[in-house]
């Protein structure tokens, strides 16, 4: 199972939520980075719509959902740095969103 094995709070005095960068480490030993984003409209969204699954992944900050997106992506190994974007959309009842980049494409 991935590990967070440091955390950064990337939050900004004028933001409206909160930003964190956790550098993950996969079960098989390559780490990785998860840059993880919730705007209180989203926050908001997710407790109008009482989207339990949102509310959830909210109160952890994202941690347990970027572990096991962690797990999922291609290998940093064959495809370089990796970046896992996991963010909060207040459009959709604060439903949780996730987009992967890597520094080489896969095959």
């Amino acid at each position: 199972m991935a590990e967070v094995i440091e955390t950064h709070d990337l939050t900004t005095p004028e933001q409206n939520g909160w930003a964190l960068d956790y550098r993950i480490r996969r079960e098989d030993g390559v780490e990785l980075h998860a840059d993880v984003r919730c705007w209180d409209k989203a926050h908001a969204a997710a407790e109008q719509a009482a989207n339990a699954e949102a509310l959830a992944a909210i109160a952890d900050r994202g941690s347990a959902a970027a572990l096991e997106y962690a797990e999922l992506v291609e290998s940093p190994e064959t495809h370089g740095a990796v970046l896992i974007s996991i963010w909060f959309d207040p459009a959709d009842e604060g439903n949780l969103r996730r987009r992967v980049s890597y520094e080489r494409a896969p095959a």
